[in-house]
């Protein structure tokens, strides 16, 4: 069996995704360092990450591992939820909450394993502990972008990534050249100046990571530029000319409710609720615990300024257990300044029993005398 032959097959029974053959010659230093820190960081957020986690080159991941198929399926389901009207709402990646892309995506690569078996080799998907988008450049599937996410050609950034690896003796690919040239969009686009160094994000200022794997208090200097952001941010990828015109996936559903949530709800959401939304999905194993999303969708409220939403912030302040809800709640409070906002803070100010929050009261209420 031949590369050619295996991405033919994928081509006619897999949907068409990108795809490239990476080798399995180890890392080189500089991307080591690169990845231990990169582990470093994230272990700073979340307790998902060890500071301390091995970089394994691709050798060890399979024994007799002669390349590594990597994939790129359609992860653009439109953008039709961008548009401006109607109440706010969030974004979550349709993979890490809807079960049916999960499953379809799956299948796909079961199919490109059982080829490989009927030809006599092993094929063994990687979930975890391997550098996707590395690989993925190695292979020639999509280059790095200036916003540091891998673009393959004609399919954009709105990919999502697996990589095979296998026992079959797949001729490698040749890597893509930069197709970035002078474009800046992403860098311009980018609120907090994470992709102020092209080709590389900045993961402390990314509000990604801030949301999802940030498990303290969002930096007041990020939170303004957090927009609608509960979980993922877009920011870049609906800059990129690259992500233009590209073919919407209609093999899998895209669930408004879970993919774009309305945003008021979440804020003083139960548990039941939480469980009943996102219960068993990959993101509540990211997220880890609902009072993060809360903590979200209350910055969200207060950047996106509507007076209305005030009763449901001063909710959250004065009958949420967790600390990091109630502060959240008070800077969007301080973000909207209402006269019914400024009396809800002073009377919390008095009555909060954490110090946390009430940092966080006095701050808001200066914010109001600020204006």
């Amino acid at each position: 069996m031949t590369s050619a032959e295996l991405k033919a097959f994928i081509r006619d029974n897999c949907g068409d995704p990108a795809v490239g053959i990476a080798s399995v010659v180890d890392f080189s230093p500089e991307e080591i360092r690169a990845m231990e820190e990169l582990n470093r960081t994230m272990a700073a957020y979340t307790p998902l990450m060890s500071a301390d986690m091995p970089v394994l080159n691709p050798a060890e991941f399979m024994d007799g591992a002669r390349a590594v198929i990597m994939m790129g399926y359609n992860a653009f389901f439109g953008r039709e939820h961008a548009q401006p009207g109607g109440p706010p709402r969030g974004e979550i990646v349709n993979a890490f909450v809807n079960q049916e892309c999960i499953d379809y995506n799956a299948a796909l690569n079961d199919k490109i394993i059982a080829f490989l078996a009927e030809h006599g080799f092993t094929g063994m998907l990687i979930f975890a502990g391997i550098p996707q988008k590395i690989l993925a450049a190695r292979s020639g599937l999509g280059r790095y972008g200036k916003n540091a996410l891998i673009q393959a050609p004609g399919k954009g950034s709105w990919i999502s990534l697996y990589a095979i690896f296998t026992d079959a003796p797949l001729e490698p690919d040749s890597p893509l050249d930069d197709a970035c040239g002078d474009c800046e969009c992403c860098r311009t686009a980018c609120p907090t100046g994470a992709l102020d160094v092209p080709y590389t994000c900045d993961i402390s200022r990314c509000l990604t990571t801030q949301a999802m794997y940030n498990k303290e208090a969002i930096p007041r200097e990020l939170r303004g530029k957090m927009g609608t952001c509960i979980a993922e941010c877009s920011i870049c990828l609906d800059a990129c000319p690259k992500n233009k015109n590209l073919a919407v996936n209609t093999a899998v559903s895209n669930p408004d409710h879970l993919v774009y949530p309305d945003i008021v709800p979440l804020v003083n959401m139960t548990d039941e609720e939480f469980e009943k939304m996102f219960g068993g999905t990959f993101f509540e194993f990211l997220i880890m615990e609902k009072k993060y999303l809360q903590r979200n969708a209350a910055i969200a409220l207060g950047n996106h300024g509507d007076p209305a939403h005030v009763p449901v912030l001063i909710q959250a302040l004065e009958t949420q257990a967790d600390e990091l809800v109630r502060g959240a709640a008070a800077w969007a409070l301080g973000k909207i300044g209402t006269s019914e906002a400024r009396s809800a803070l002073a009377g919390a100010l008095e009555r909060d029993p954490s110090e946390a929050v009430r940092a966080e009261l006095r701050l808001a209420l200066d914010d109001i005398e600020k204006r």
